[in-house]
């Protein structure tokens, strides 16, 4: 075998396995965004944390993915997105308050869209820790978030595990 043959070949297959071994998100960076994944956890970064620092969106989309890769919560970010119904109780108000989900803001909705397409490609990593769930930041913590452990405090809302 000639020499620059062996180390291509040794380049390509050292390639593979790093790609084997490297964090999801890494991983993930090469892949096609599905358009209703897309739209899905655009309009849950729209409605959640609209006006929202950057960050706050991002750890808000985060918190969709980490549901959808977990066996407690409905798969992929549509059905976590939509679970619950559009009526009451559902896991995101503004899914079933019986109100329109078009956005209306143009630059919102565009900043969410990119929000969520940098997400669901793996090219931001989750300020979150791996949260769950969130809550908007208040004096007083919310009942249903006293067995879970705070995970982060980000924009205006406290993310939990």
């Amino acid at each position: 075998m000639k020499i620059k043959t062996f180390f291509a070949a040794t380049v390509l297959f050292g390639g593979l396995v790093a790609g084997l071994f490297a964090p999801p998100a890494a991983r993930a960076a090469g892949r096609e965004v599905p358009p209703d994944a897309l739209r899905c956890l655009a309009l849950a970064v729209y409605f959640e944390a609209g006006s929202e620092p950057q960050t706050g969106k991002v750890a808000v989309a985060h918190v969709v993915l980490n549901r959808a890769q977990h066996a407690g919560f409905p798969g992929g970010v549509c059905g976590v997105v939509q679970q619950g119904g559009e009526q009451r109780p559902c896991q995101f108000g503004w899914y079933c308050d019986g109100r329109s989900d078009q956005p209306t803001s143009s630059r919102m909705w565009q900043s969410a869209q990119e929000v969520a397409r940098e997400v669901l490609a793996g090219r931001v990593d989750d300020p979150t820790g791996g949260a769950l769930y969130f809550a908007q930041a208040r004096a007083t913590r919310p009942a249903w978030t006293k067995r879970l452990t705070q995970m982060a405090r980000i924009g205006g809302h406290v993310f939990y595990r």
